[in-house]
């Protein structure tokens, strides 16, 4: 029993000293922005004249945080709304505020400034001049109509910055096939949005958007986004509008104007891998010639390239496309563009089509069809031309190949580059 008593003991001593050890939990430091006077965001804004203003006074103002970086739309930047208006924040670095967030943002220090008709408030960090106060804040957006939005005060959208929804609007039947942005070329893209009244606003989207390579809705609906504007070297104004992420948006009802159906790409090669084989492409030098090549003169756009310059040799070169299988397809076509060097033959470059071709063998081994005589090729002077949409309506069969045959001679220095071969179903 006393071994007993005294083993409890032991127990109860560690247990306290374990307590008594125990490590106090470590909160971070609240940030604590410094006291000034609280102004509106419209006190704000009437703050600027007509030069850049850097705030030197401890001001600090209120908003409901209406578009945030998470989709990759916008970078660096917020906008937030109180209950008359609205601002841009131009911020240092990116922040880890989001939609519906209420913060207060302190501004001594920052500019305001007008960046091409649209004003911001700039030079923002958010370390260090935000503070969240709430959470779950969504505002409703104003329903508005094109020509509202477009109504000016000024070089200013009435609208400007503000979160908006507009009903019946569609996008055009010549945007509904394109994606919001180039999600290849991370570049940004402006579509023409139409309401069924016929007045148009661009929606304009960055190519580093997470919804950059979704294609447009092709319906009619509403679509919620926040205003922007830009104004360019001329002195025009341009009122855009910038979404917030594309589910928000509810346009799959009927048309104004109805559009024929948007292509399914059955083939892409546009050579910006640099490898002018890559996809089962195939070259073939029945004669001693000249090789094709890739070549990228921009630095950010790589080609299929052939030249004589150097050798001035006499033969054909062939460069061909993998079979394809067009037996299921309903109505195929595909296209290309080309660009020549000034001086250059333009009889120098056919396309041609083969049904029997096995892809391994010389050309001569099969029967191929010269179908260049519909297609558009550029003339001269490095000028890109899209060759049409060639109708594959007759190829509906399986182990369509198509080629591009490159003739040269002894006297000419024939250059040829061709790029965005697109082969598609609709």
């Amino acid at each position: 029993m006393t071994t007993i008593k005294h083993i409890l003991g032991i127990f109860v001593l560690a247990l306290l000293l374990l307590s008594g050890c125990k490590k106090d939990t470590d909160f971070p430091p609240v940030k604590v922005l410094p006291e000034g006077n609280i102004i509106t965001i419209d006190s704000l804004r009437n703050i600027y004249t007509a030069f850049d203003t850097t705030i030197v006074d401890d001001i600090s103002i209120y908003g409901i945080v209406t578009a945030d970086e998470s989709t990759g739309n916008i970078y660096k930047e917020l906008f937030i709304q109180d209950e008359a208006n609205a601002i841009k924040l131009g911020l240092t670095s990116s922040s880890n505020y989001f939609i519906g967030d209420r913060i207060r943002v302190a501004i001594k220090g920052a500019t305001i400034t007008n960046d091409n008709s649209m004003l911001i408030i700039d030079n923002i960090d958010p370390d260090a001049s935000i503070v969240k106060q709430e959470s779950s804040m969504d505002l409703t957006p104003e329903i508005v109509t094109i020509s509202d939005i477009q109504t000016l005060f000024g070089d200013f959208s009435v609208y400007q910055a503000k979160l908006v929804q507009i009903n019946n609007v569609e996008f055009p039947c010549y945007e509904v096939c394109n994606t919001w942005a180039n999600s290849i070329t991370q570049s940004d893209e402006n579509r023409d949005l139409t309401d069924t009244l016929g007045n148009t606003i661009v929606v304009r989207s960055s190519g580093f958007a997470n919804f950059a390579g979704q294609t447009l809705p092709q319906g009619q609906g509403s679509i919620i986004a926040v205003v922007t504007q830009y104004k360019d070297n001329f002195g025009s104004i341009t009122i855009q509008l910038t979404i917030r992420n594309p589910n928000e948006l509810t346009m799959s009802g009927t048309r104004k104007i109805s559009c024929p159906s948007c292509p399914t790409y059955l083939h892409i090669k546009n050579w910006n891998d640099n490898n002018v084989t890559s996809g089962g492409w195939t070259t073939q030098y029945p004669t001693p010639n000249n090789s094709w090549t890739t070549d990228d003169f921009t630095g950010s756009n790589p080609y299929a390239y052939i030249t004589n310059t150097s050798n001035t040799l006499a033969g054909e070169s062939w460069l061909i496309s993998p079979a394809f299988d067009l037996s299921s397809t309903s109505t195929p076509f595909f296209n290309f563009e080309t660009a020549a060097a000034s001086g250059t033959t333009t009889t120098s470059l056919k396309v041609l089509i083969s049904t029997n071709y096995d892809g391994v063998s010389l050309p001569a081994s099969a029967t191929w069809a010269d179908v260049s005589a519909p297609l558009a090729f550029s003339t001269g002077s490095w000028t890109w031309t899209a060759s049409g949409d060639f109708d594959l309506a007759p190829y509906r069969v399986s182990g369509v190949y198509v080629a591009f045959k490159y003739t040269s001679t002894g006297a000419t220095w024939d250059t040829w580059e061709v790029d965005n071969f697109n082969l598609f179903d609709f």
